[in-house]
């Protein structure tokens, strides 16, 4: 991703808790990259902290999002779940890579995060809020 990540109205599911947290997500990895294109020891200090903060909101987004799912009794919360897992060891894989590779660059995080976010958003969560709104 070579802009900064916004969210907006094509990014909703219709669950306003959910996009609530969405938009959260979104600030969040605006601060990353924004925090990405500084240079030096103290930036590297702030892109460290930023994508922390980004993995403990996503955490606590995906317990929320997962409560959700099985008080509306959401059939493919189980898949759901493990595709979240599976975005979560991702993000913490390019955490570690951050943290320790001198290599590393900010752009590939960068990108990873936005594909994250809106593939998972259009994808995955865009399929719960249709599931609720039939419901309703």
């Amino acid at each position: 991703m070579d802009q900064r990540p916004r969210f907006d109205a094509k990014y909703h599911v219709g669950i306003e808790q959910v996009d609530t947290e969405h938009r959260q997500l979104f600030e969040i990895a605006g601060r990353v990259y924004d925090a990405l294109g500084e240079k030096g020891a103290a930036a590297d200090g702030i892109a460290r902290a930023a994508i922390a903060e980004l993995l403990d909101y996503t955490t606590t987004h995906f317990a929320n999002e997962e409560a959700l799912m099985e008080a509306a009794a959401y059939p493919e919360l189980a898949a759901h779940r493990e595709l979240h897992r599976h975005l979560l060891s991702r993000a913490r894989d390019m955490e570690m890579r951050v943290e320790f590779d001198a290599q590393f660059v900010p752009l590939e995080l960068n990108r990873f995060i936005a594909s994250w976010l809106i593939e998972h958003i259009q994808d995955s969560d865009r399929k719960f809020g249709d599931f609720v709104a039939g419901r309703g």
